[in-house]
This record gives structure tokens, C-alpha cells and sequence, in this order.
């Protein structure tokens, strides 16, 4: 190839470059530029959104946790306050029982000095004035009278120590008690006649002391002194079988004047009566009782039950 043809082809492929058109101009390119940028700044956006997100929600679920934790902690201070009170409340419930006890068992114990200071006088008196009589006219029922009382201290005496505060004695010594004590009041007035039954296996059973020889002595006072002729006082102890456990039931029954029959005689309201009834309620609460009846062909009789302890 010539000199002249090699020009030609080089001027020719200069002229077709001159006359190819720049398909991305400069201000092409700012612009697909720009769309680049915008597109990079929306996913930077997009992303940065993203992470607010999640960045709140991680917020969100910590603090509830915290207000769940809070309320959890809340929740076991106010038990743990709670049980306190309750401990508190118990102990000062306990306290308080204990209180009323001690006022209840010293009015008890008061009752039973007074109760002790009734029978007692009435009877001491009676019984030394008719050992006097009884010294001027048949000194051997004096005698009599006088070995009856003996043994009617010996056997109340143990129970009437300390001022009368003894609050527990046996069947057993409450009988002897009653036995002599009728002992001397038969030497006195010798038309009274007298038992007293109890199985023995009734006879070791805790009572309270004094009961059964005042119930005795009010038969006595308003019932068989009174009346003319013959009399009797019948002692008698027996068991009760309930649902809800064994009673000891016991029974003083005269054929006196009964209920109005005498001056002073009463159908149960009597301050000694009522003492008893007092006693029975502090010491058993509702598990004890006193009830009399009048007996169809005359007197009065008197019943004690009590909830038998065998511990």
C-alpha cells in the first residue's frame, strides 16, 4: 500500500472519531452522578432508619424488664411487710390472751377465796355451837361432832392453802370432803341421812376445788334445815358419753323444801350459785355447765358437768 492511501485511511478514521457523538457528556455524568449519590444517601437513610428502629425497640423492651423487675421487687417488699404484720398481729393477739387469761385466773382465784369465806363461816359457826350444846347435854356427840370436823379440815385445808388459789383437786378429795362434812352436819341434825356413789374409775378426774361441798352446803342451808322430818342428800358421780367426748357429771339431789320453800332460797341466781357458774365459764369456757331442777316429789337438784381430761 502506498504513502498516499495510508493518509487517506488515517485521515478518514480522525474524521469519524471527530464525528462520533459523547454519549456521557459532563453534565451527564453530574447528573447519573447526582442519581448515584441520591441512591447511596436513600440506603444510607434507609439503614440509619433501620438502626433508630431497633436501636427504640431495644429501649422499649429494656425498660419494660425494668418496670417488671420493679414491679416484682415491689411485690416481694410488700409480702415480706405483710407476713411482718401478720407475725405482728399474731404476737399481739397472743399477748392479749395471755393478758385476759392472767385477769381472768386471778378474778378466779377471787371468787374462790370468796366462795371459800361463805361456806366456811356458816358452817364453822353452826358446828361449834352445837359441839357447845352438845358438850352440856352428850358429851360423846360432841365428841362425835368434833372428830367429824377434823376430818372435814383435814381434807379441805390442802385445798384452801395459799388464800384459797388452789384451782385443781381430785373427785376423790372433793368426796371425802363431802363425807365428812355431812358427817358433822348428821351428828347435828341426826334425821339427815346421806350417799355418796362414784365408780372409782371416776374418782383420780381433775374438778375445782370447793364446788361440790358449796353446792352441798346450799342444799343443806335452803333445803333439808328447813324442812321438818326425815331428809336426805344424795352425792352421786357418773359418766356421760357424747359425740363429741365424755362428760363427768355430778349430782347433788336433796328432798328439802325446794325451790321457795325457805327464806333466802333461790332457783339458781344466788351469789354463790352465780360464782360457780363464773368459775365453770373461765375455767371450761362453754364445755361446762350448772343446771338445777326441782324434783317432782320435792327438792332440788343440782348437776356440775364437766369435759372429762384424762391427760
Amino acid at each position: 500500500m502506498g504513502p498516499e492511501l495510508v493518509e487517506i485511511k488515517a485521515a478518514s478514521q480522525q474524521s469519524t472519531k471527530k464525528n462520533i457523538p459523547k454519549v456521557f457528556t459532563p453534565k451527564a455524568q453530574s447528573v447519573f452522578g447526582n442519581v448515584e449519590t441520591t441512591t447511596r444517601e436513600e440506603t444510607s437513610g434507609v439503614g440509619i432508619q433501620s438502626s433508630s428502629l431497633n436501636t427504640t425497640s431495644t429501649t422499649i423492651l429494656n425498660l419494660s424488664l425494668w418496670a417488671l423487675l420493679m414491679i416484682w421487687l415491689a411485690g416481694v417488699l410488700d409480702l415480706r411487710a405483710y407476713f411482718k404484720q401478720r407475725d405482728a398481729l399474731e404476737q399481739a393477739i397472743v399477748q392479749e390472751k395471755l393478758e385476759r387469761y392472767k385477769r381472768e385466773r386471778n378474778q378466779a382465784e377471787m371468787r374462790l377465796s370468796v366462795l371459800a369465806s361463805q361456806v366456811e363461816p356458816h358452817f364453822l359457826f353452826n358446828t361449834l355451837s352445837g359441839v357447845r350444846s352438845a358438850m352440856l347435854s352428850d358429851p360423846e356427840r360432841g365428841v362425835l361432832i368434833i372428830d367429824h370436823l377434823v376430818n372435814y379440815l383435814r381434807s379441805t385445808i390442802p385445798q384452801m392453802r395459799n388464800d384459797g388459789t388452789c384451782t385443781e383437786s381430785t373427785l376423790r378429795m372433793q368426796l371425802d370432803s363431802i363425807r365428812a362434812y355431812l358427817g358433822v352436819i348428821h351428828v347435828r341434825i341426826p334425821r339427815l341421812s346421806f350417799t355418796v356413789e362414784s365408780p372409782d374409775e371416776l374418782l383420780e378426774l381433775t374438778v375445782p376445788p370447793l364446788m361440790l361441798i358449796s353446792l352441798v352446803e346450799n342444799a343443806v342451808k335452803h333445803g333439808i334445815e328447813p324442812k321438818k322430818g326425815s331428809v336426805h342428800i344424795a352425792i352421786s358421780a357418773y359418766k356421760i358419753q357424747l359425740p363429741e367426748g365424755e362428760i363427768l357429771a355430778i349430782s347433788v339431789k336433796d328432798n328439802g323444801v325446794g325451790f321457795g320453800g325457805s327464806t333466802g332460797a333461790t332457783s339458781g341466781t344466788g351469789i354463790g350459785l352465780s360464782n360457780i357458774r363464773e368459775r365453770l365459764k373461765q375455767l371450761y369456757e362453754d364445755q361446762a355447765n350448772l343446771s338445777l331442777l326441782a324434783v317432782e316429789s320435792g327438792g332440788v337438784e343440782a348437776i356440775i358437768q364437766l369435759p372429762i381430761d384424762r391427760s
